[in-house]
């Protein structure tokens, strides 16, 4: 019993399961606490719902084009400090929503969204890295669980922090946020160097890997293994919901009359979702990803068309897209395994950014197509297109492996 704390200190201070969680969990709370007060607040900024879209857009094609540009700058400075450097990038962010201004906001959206960018796909070489490939059905879940604990308490906890000192206090949590993200960062001291099987590699031999450093030459043999093809379609679909419900569910909450609290209320209860992820991770392996994929899909498809048809009826309407919600957490029991196991490990940095890239090619389809829609539908419409792109979704899950 007594050496019970030190094996769970070891878990998170040493790079594993367990401390990716945390530097997850982290990195999600500083975003779920400006749930509810960005959309609005840019709303208030721009003066229309579209110009919320152009926003996110915005920040969506900065990250996209930062993505590419990891492996090259990995190499220059380190992954470590590029990392930090990422996590700079959103605690800056969040200084600059504070203003309160578009300058400032449309600054802030470029931060944040390249700093997510580039973190994500840095922590996820670094989780190569140290995670067995076989351990992946278990460390996703772990990761997922961090991920959804923080978009259930972080919405509610802006809104209060709002309610409680003012409209420029959730962006100021997301900064300290932010900086215990880098402190904790650092205190797990990673290599530059990395780590197959538990054996450090030279850089160099990783340099020699095929595709290794040069973008298109990666794109092209991304593009010619299904597997990694298919595990990108689905992330960007599961991604494209996400974004949305974040973004436009305080949106139809304000214009429904039900308020901008109960907005981030109700991102808060269709996150909470997420801590069932643990057990849809083991009916992701007792069952196989394709069969929980196509049960989930069609069902978070039918909540969201559903939602759509009684919108005028807001909190029935709710109850439907807190259930798309609950579907779709389904698919992220499994998070990105379909990638990690199709992924060789010699295409490790060449391929990750790549796959990375399905965060940021979610936020510029949905905010680039409801920036479009939403100059002459209305935010409900937000939900159909929503249940059509999971219907789509359906199909391509036919195509998993039968043996996943």
């Amino acid at each position: 019993m007594a050496d019970r704390p030190a094996v769970w200190t070891s878990r998170l201070t040493t790079p594993g399961a367990g401390a990716f969680a945390v530097l997850f969990g982290l990195e999600a709370t500083g975003r779920a606490l400006v749930t509810a007060a960005l959309p609005i607040q840019s709303l208030r900024i721009t003066g229309s719902d579209e110009g919320v879209s152009l926003l996110f857009l915005l920040g969506s094609l900065a990250s996209l084009s930062m993505v590419f540009l990891v492996p090259p700058a990995a190499g220059w400075i380190g992954r470590a400090r590029l990392c930090s450097l990422a996590i700079l990038l959103t605690g800056g962010a969040a200084g600059l929503f504070m203003l309160q201004a578009l300058p400032s906001q449309v600054a802030g959206f470029v931060l944040r969204a390249s700093g997510v960018a580039i973190l994500y796909a840095v922590l996820s070489m670094f989780i190569m890295d140290h995670i067995r490939r076989n351990e992946f059905g278990r460390s996703e879940p772990m990761r997922m669980l961090s991920i959804g604990l923080a978009w259930t308490l972080g919405p509610v906890a802006g809104v209060q922090i709002e309610a409680l000192w003012g409209e420029w206090a959730p962006f100021a949590a997301s900064g300290v946020s932010a900086l215990l993200l880098l402190v904790y960062f650092w205190t797990l001291r990673f290599s530059d160097l990395p780590i197959v099987a538990r054996a450090a590699k030279p850089e160099r031999a990783r340099a020699r890997a095929p595709g290794h450093g040069r973008a298109l030459t990666n794109l092209r043999l991304f593009l010619r293994q299904p597997r990694l093809v298919l595990a990108w379609l689905l992330a960007t679909g599961r991604g494209v919901f996400w974004a949305s419900i974040t973004i436009y569910t305080p949106l139809f909450a304000l214009e429904a009359g039900l308020g901008a609290a109960a907005g981030g209320i109700l991102v808060a209860v269709a996150s909470a979702s997420m801590i069932l992820i643990p057990l849809w991770g083991r009916l992701a392996r007792r069952h196989g990803i394709r069969r929980v994929s196509l049960l989930a899909l069609p069902v978070a498809s039918g909540c969201l068309i559903a939602t759509y048809l009684l919108a005028d009826w807001p909190w029935v309407a709710s109850g439907f897209l807190v259930a798309s919600a609950f579907a779709m957490s389904v698919i992220d029991g499994y998070g990105n395994a379909l990638f990690l196991r199709a992924c060789k490990p010699s295409q490790r940095t060449a391929m990750t950014p790549i796959f990375s890239s399905q965060r940021d090619m979610a936020g510029v389809l949905q905010a680039g197509l409801f920036a479009l829609l939403l100059i002459v539908l209305p935010v409900k419409a937000v939900f159909l297109t929503l249940g059509l792109a999971a219907a789509g979704q359906t199909l391509l899950a036919v195509y998993i492996n039968r043996r996943l």
